[in-house]
């Protein structure tokens, strides 16, 4: 049976690439897709989401726009160029594409009572997941399980203490990781070490996924970014789409129940995902932390999803 599950992101190129991967993979029924501003600003993500969609065949699939802002905290927004240039072409030639009437957080609510047993995967900010987990007490219930992308043990990220999606909202991070529903941390340091890199752009392009051409032109887009490292540029990673094939497929990483908090108080700390791999903490490890991704088996799951998209009705 296909695992009900519900995606809530903020779309750049890397999360299109996660939804193609989660309407492809067989084990998965995706229900809808929610979004908000993280990474690009909410009308641009939910319109992103609404192109990865049509260009997957997934027409039915509702997507809602969400949260503007944070919890607590000013707007945030990563400051990056080029975060969505792999859906340039279809985004224009697509205006008019729209999206569901309900906001994200309705959408989260009607979508869990409708579905009792719900994966909520998250790949951006975890305001939408928050504020529909304090709205409504029993969407805590009907949910099964969260898989978040977010966090880091140790190395930060949009600062040099936290990592960029709980950097903006940590608010709304402690209310998710406080609360009832098991959540599985993908934390940056293993997403991080699963890259786009040549020979999985050139597997994709070279297989049945080329008929999707939105498929490799996201990968090539990626390919072509580079991020400094410590030793000189590394590929980009391919974050979001390991966090959808992980709900999937939990056997891809290797997963660690430990105590995960979230400092929002800290002059230089704030944001920081305390993630006591030591076991050094008295309070209780509740929390799943996917301390390693398989790479080989991580692309090779990927590839396949993709490989399922149907080809575009016109070329």
């Amino acid at each position: 049976m296909a695992l009900p599950l519900l995606y809530d992101c903020d779309p750049g190129n890397d999360t299109a690439l996660a939804v193609l991967a989660a309407v492809g993979h067989p084990g998965i029924d995706l229900l809808a897709v929610t979004t908000l501003a993280g990474h690009l600003p909410a009308e641009r993500t939910a319109h992103n989401a609404a192109v990865a969609l049509y260009a997957a065949g997934a027409h039915g699939v509702p997507v809602a726009r969400g949260s503007e802002l944070p919890l607590v905290r000013d707007q945030v927004l990563a400051g990056v160029l080029d975060l969505d240039g792999g859906l340039d072409r279809l985004r224009d030639d697509l205006p008019a594409l729209g999206h569901d009437p309900r906001h994200s957080v309705e959408l989260i609510i009607d979508t869990a009572r409708e579905n009792p047993g719900l994966t909520v995967v998250t790949t951006g900010p975890l305001t939408n997941l928050a504020s529909a987990l304090r709205r409504d007490p029993a969407t805590g219930r009907n949910i099964a399980r969260i898989v978040s992308l977010g966090g880091a043990w140790g190395l930060g990220g949009k600062t040099a203490a936290a990592e960029f999606n709980i950097w903006c909202d940590p608010e709304a991070a402690a209310v998710v990781l406080g609360g009832e529903v098991p959540v599985t941390l993908l934390p940056v340091e293993a997403t991080g070490a699963v890259p786009v890199d040549d020979a999985l752009t050139e597997r994709i392009a070279a297989g049945p996924a080329a008929r999707v051409p939105l498929a490799s032109e996201l990968l090539e887009s990626m390919r072509r970014v580079h991020r400094p490292g410590p030793f000189g540029p590394v590929p980009v990673p391919l974050h979001d789409p390991c966090a959808v094939l992980y709900a999937a497929d939990p056997s891809l990483g290797e997963t660690r129940t430990v105590r995960v908090d979230v400092e929002l108080d800290g002059r230089h700390t704030y944001g920081r995902t305390v993630i006591d791999l030591g076991g050094r903490s008295a309070l209780q490890a509740r929390t799943g932390v996917v301390v390693r991704l398989d790479t080989p088996r991580t692309h090779a799951a990927l590839a396949d999803a993709l490989a399922r998209l149907p080809a575009p009705a016109t070329a």
